[in-house]
C-alpha cells in the first residue's frame, strides 16, 4: 500500500510533466536535464531528512547514540556548507564559464563520504556527510540556472515551476525506500547511506552526457556587474525575503521535523517515512500553481500574503496540539505555503535580470537563502543551550514554531510593499 501510494504520486507528476512539456514545448535536452535532476536529488532525498535521527537514535536501534547537541550540529552542517559554498560557486562558475563540472564534483564527494560512513560510523564522518549533502543541495541552484538558460527571458519564471517538479518526484521515490530501511525495530541507516552513494554514482555517469549550458552572450566577471546586482533595491528585498522563507522552511521541515515527530510526538515509522512526501506533494502543487495561476491572477503581493498566513496556520496548530495525526496532515499547509513562496521568489529573482546577469544574481539570491538554511538548522543548537523548559509559556520543543510564525508575519508585512510585474524595472 505504501509503495503503491508513492507510485501513484509519481504517475501524477509524470502526467503533470507531460502536460507542461506539451504546453511549453520542452526539448529533448531539457527533458534530459530534468531526468538527471530527479536522479541527483533522489540520492540526496533518501538520507537528508534522516541525518539528525541517525545521530540521536540509540545504538541498539541502529543509530549513533549521540546527544541532542551533537545531533543539532550534524543537522546544521547541511546549511553551513550551503551558506559558504553557494556564492563562491557562482563566482567561480562565472569566471570559468563552466557549471556541469561542479555538479559532478559534488556527486563524487557525496558518494565518497556516504561509502566511508557505511564502514566508519562516527560523529565526524556523519558531520562530513552532512556537509556534502549541503554541497549537493547547493547544486540545485546551478540546475536552475542551467535549465533557465534553455528558455527565453520571459519564460524564466516558468522554467522554475517546471524544474521544481524534479526534486519533489525524487522525494516521492525516496519515501518507500526510507520505509524499507527503517520499518523494523532496528533501523538500517547505514544501508540508506550506501544506497544513496550508488544512486549518486549512476547520476555522475549520466551527467557525462549532459550539455553544459553557458549563454554565448555572457560577459566577463566585473565589479560593475556585481554593483548593478547589489544596488538593485527590489532584488535585494527579494533576497531578504528569501532568507526569512528559508529559515522558516528549514527550521520546520526535513530532518528537524522527522526528529521532532519521532521524539516528541511518538510518530509511527511509516508516517515518518512519508513525512517528507506529505510536505512535498502540496509543495509541488503550490510551486506549479504559483507560476500558472496565482501570480498571473492574484499578483505578487496577494500571493505572498496568502502563503504567509497559510504557514502561520500550521505553526499555530503545531503549538496547540500534540497529536501526531493532526501534525502529519496539517504539515501539508507548511509544504503548500513554501511551494508558493519559494517559486514566487526565485522566479522574481531570475526575472529582474537578463541572462548575462543571471548566474551572479542567482548566486547572491542563493547566498541569502543558504544563510536561512544554516540558521534554520543551527537554531536548535541555540535552543538546546539557552532555553530550559519553556519560553513565553511555549514548551522548549515548540519554541521554533513560535519563531517561524513571527517571521511569517514579517513576510506578510513586507509583501504589502512589493512591486507587481508591471512595476518591475529590469536590468
Amino acid at each position: 500500500m505504501k509503495i503503491l501510494l508513492s507510485i501513484g504520486m509519481i504517475v501524477i507528476m509524470l502526467i503533470t510533466l507531460y502536460f507542461l512539456s506539451k504546453r511549453y514545448d520542452l526539448t529533448k535536452e531539457q527533458k534530459f536535464i530534468f531526468g538527471i535532476l530527479v536522479m541527483f536529488w533522489l540520492s540526496l532525498a533518501v538520507i537528508r531528512s534522516y541525518r539528525k535521527v541517525y545521530a540521536i537514535s540509540p545504538i541498539e536501534e541502529g543509530g549513533l547514540g549521540l546527544t541532542a547537541m551533537y545531533a543539532a550540529q550534524v543537522a546544521s552542517g547541511y546549511g553551513l556548507m550551503s551558506f559558504f559554498a553557494r556564492f563562491p560557486l557562482f563566482i567561480v562558475s562565472e569566471a570559468w564559464k563552466k557549471r556541469k563540472v561542479f555538479i559532478q564534483f559534488a556527486l563524487v564527494a557525496f558518494a565518497t563520504t556516504s561509502i566511508i560512513l557505511f564502514f566508519e560510523k562516527s560523529f565526524t564522518i556523519l558531520y562530513i556527510s552532512a556537509l556534502m549533502m549541503g554541497l549537493c543541495a547547493t547544486m540545485l541552484a546551478m540546475f536552475n540556472v542551467i535549465f533557465s538558460e534553455t528558455f527565453s527571458k520571459e519564460k524564466a519564471a516558468i522554467s522554475v515551476s517546471i524544474l521544481s517538479i524534479a526534486p519533489l518526484m525524487a522525494e516521492f521515490c525516496a519515501a518507500p525506500i526510507q520505509y524499507i530501511f527503517t520499518y523494523g525495530s532496528y533501523k538500517h541507516y547505514d544501508y540508506m547511506w550506501m544506497f544513496s552513494a550508488i544512486i549518486a554514482i549512476i547520476t555522475f555517469i549520466l551527467t557525462l552526457k549532459m550539455k553544459d549550458y553557458v549563454p554565448k552572450e555572457t560577459t566577463s566577471l566585473s565589479f560593475g556587474k556585481m554593483k548593478k546586482i547589489l544596488t538593485h533595491k527590489s532584488f535585494m528585498g527579494i533576497c531578504m525575503l528569501a532568507f526569512l522563507v528559508s529559515f522558516t522552511k528549514f527550521s520546520t521541515s526535513g530532518a528537524n521535523m522527522v526528529a521532532y515527530a519521532k521524539i516528541h510526538l511518538g510518530m509511527k515509522p511509516i508516517m515518518l517515512a512519508y513525512l517528507d512526501m506529505i510536505f512535498a506533494l502540496p509543495q509541488l502543487i503550490g510551486g506549479i500553481l504559483v507560476g500558472i495561476y496565482f501570480k498571473p491572477k492574484w499578483g505578487i503581493r496577494k500571493t505572498l500574503s496568502v502563503a504567509s498566513l497559510i504557514a502561520c496556520t500550521f505553526f499555530v496548530l503545531t503549538m496547540t496540539f500534540t497529536n501526531p495525526y493532526i501534525f502529519f496532515f496539517s504539515y501539508t499547509l507548511n509544504g503548500f505555503a513554501y511551494g508558493l513562496m519559494y517559486n514566487l521568489l526565485i522566479g522574481l529573482a531570475l526575472q529582474y535580470f537578463d541572462k548575462e546577469y543571471r548566474n551572479l544574481s542567482m548566486g547572491v539570491f542563493q547566498t541569502f537563502f543558504a544563510a536561512g538554511i544554516f540558521l534554520g538548522d543551527y537554531i536548535y543548537v541555540f535552543i538546546t543551550q539557552f532555553i530550559t523548559a519553556s519560553f513565553l509559556t511555549v514548551s522548549k520543543a515548540k519554541v521554533v514554531f513560535l519563531m517561524a510564525m513571527c517571521l511569517s508575519l514579517i513576510c506578510f508585512t513586507v509583501a504589502q510593499f512589493l512591486k507587481e510585474d508591471t512595476e518591475i524595472a529590469k536590468v
